[in-house]
């Protein structure tokens, strides 16, 4: 009968973990006397969006321009940019978004911690103790040694490090590691939601920032087939670089700090921050904005 597979382990951060975070930092906003603001309206109204949904339902009636042929209208301008913007200054859309880059981040910055704890047999802790045995045996090779001191030696070697031995080593590695991991990635959570939540939380100032920068882009004539297009382009690639410049450097900073102070549980340095995972946070704003616009 085949053996049983075994089950992986337990992951370092779970999506309770990533609730409990965002509960953190918007229970602490709520403490500070912080009050979001869009264009002077506590929280939002639905006028301060009303010119950008008037504008994507006219799109919406071209079926997004493709009846449209070569008709030219004015681009959008600062002050419908900024209204749109501003949705995402509203405590629910900010949750949102900061669930996506908590979970994203935990993939690519916590998960590949779980792997120095993974004893299943085909795991990293266990493929390195494998690989360290067959290291000692080609050494003794190395050692020319009358053929019968090399299989003495060679034999004694495997019948300490034994399989069943390896997997009691690895186990007891993970029990004593365990702890220490899962404290350096509910770090590594927490400095990545505080950063964000740091950046969001001045958003209204922001989104008038974001939306001068993408009206400079988009200002004159274009054709109304190309505005859905334009727009979700250039909002995007807006708030993937304002992201990027607030909260890349400060996180891989207090990242080479968090494992300088670590160096008994990693021994590497940590992973680049992918600026491709900024793209995904940005695309997700877009969604908010479109769905709420």
């Amino acid at each position: 009968m085949p053996e049983p597979s075994t089950p992986p382990p337990p992951g370092l951060i779970s999506e309770q973990d990533v609730e409990q975070e965002i509960q953190r930092l918007f229970l602490a906003q709520a403490g500070s006397g912080l009050v979001i603001r869009v264009y002077g309206e506590e929280g939002g109204t639905a006028e301060n969006i009303e010119a950008f949904r008037e504008m994507l339902t006219s799109l919406r009636m071209y079926d997004y321009g493709s009846a449209a042929g070569d008709v030219l209208v004015d681009a959008p301008n600062r002050q419908i940019l900024t209204r749109a913007l501003s949705v995402l200054a509203r405590e629910q859309h900010q949750k949102r978004i900061l669930d996506h880059v908590l979970t994203t981040f935990g993939r690519h910055l916590i998960d590949p911690l779980a792997l120095i704890l993974d004893t299943t047999p085909e795991g990293t802790l266990i493929s390195r103790l494998s690989v360290l045995r067959d290291v000692f045996l080609a050494q003794i090779v190395e050692l020319k040694l009358t053929q019968e001191s090399q299989s003495m030696l060679s034999e004694d070697l495997k019948r300490l490090l034994t399989d069943d031995y390896l997997s009691m080593v690895a186990e007891h590695e993970e029990r004593v590691q365990r702890p220490r991991v899962r404290r350096l990635a509910q770090q590594i959570l927490r400095l990545v939601g505080s950063t964000f939540h740091k950046a969001l939380r001045g958003w209204p100032e922001h989104a008038e920032r974001i939306a001068s920068m993408v009206a400079r882009r988009l200002q004159g004539k274009v054709q109304l087939r190309e505005v859905p297009t334009l727009i979700r382009d250039q909002i995007c690639h807006a708030i993937e670089e304002f992201l990027w410049v607030e909260t890349a450097n400060e996180i891989e900073g207090a990242l080479f700090s968090l494992f300088a102070e670590n160096k008994g549980v990693m021994h590497e340095p940590p992973r680049e921050l992918d600026r491709s995972l900024y793209s995904e946070f940005a695309n997700a704003c877009w969604e908010i904005i479109a769905e709420y616009c």
